[in-house]
């Protein structure tokens, strides 16, 4: 802009007084066409009366409406990407937080049922008699996401001693096995001794 209008290079080498007061300098171009970029079109008065003026014009509103443009877009773009993705994350811990709830809940009434002498703990015998009944073992198989293979494994592992069932530690443990097999399912079981003691 300073070359081609405020040197004259569009008006032969002789640019009107009030182009190279516009335009005379870089950063008298810089300010004009910030002036121009918001709305104050008397700058450019002076070279709109050319055909290479007018291309210059609507040449530059062009570009720079258009990188404004780019720029809201992106911005606008980047937070409604962030935005939704925040959604979804919120939703997928909520929907994992319900099933979680109703996967302890159900396993809480499971080892009640198991729990045939009301002891607040599973004794072995009981665990035997479990497998006796298929749609049972079927449950519970479902409700943990574990074969019998390693439904034994993990009874064994969390198994409660007879000492601990006098202290009364029985019931305490049935729920934290219960909270146990469900954080199996979710992945999150780091050391299932730790969480008895």
């Amino acid at each position: 802009w300073t070359s081609l209008v405020g040197k004259g290079l569009i008006y032969g080498g002789n640019p009107p007084e009030e182009v190279v007061n516009a335009f005379g300098s870089v950063s008298r171009s810089l300010f004009s066409l910030f002036q121009v970029m918001n709305g104050d079109s008397q700058v450019v008065k002076s070279i709109t009366n050319t055909g290479i003026g007018q291309l210059l014009f609507v040449g530059f509103m062009i570009l720079a409406n258009w990188a404004l443009l780019a720029i809201l877009t992106s911005v606008v773009s980047d937070n409604m990407i962030s935005a939704s993705q925040r959604a979804r994350e919120e939703d997928i811990e909520h929907e994992n937080q319900l099933n979680h709830s109703r996967r302890e809940a159900r396993l809480n009434a499971l080892f009640k049922e198991i729990d045939t002498d009301h002891s607040g703990a599973i004794t072995e015998e009981e665990w035997k008699a479990l497998f006796n009944d298929r749609g049972l073992v079927h449950e519970l198989s479902d409700a943990t996401s574990l074969c019998e293979k390693d439904l034994h494994e993990v009874f064994h592992c969390l198994s409660v001693s007879v000492r601990q069932r006098r202290e009364g530690k029985g019931f305490q443990a049935m729920h934290q096995r219960a909270s146990v097999f469900g954080r199996l399912q979710d992945g999150r079981l780091q050391d299932s001794e730790s969480n008895l003691m």
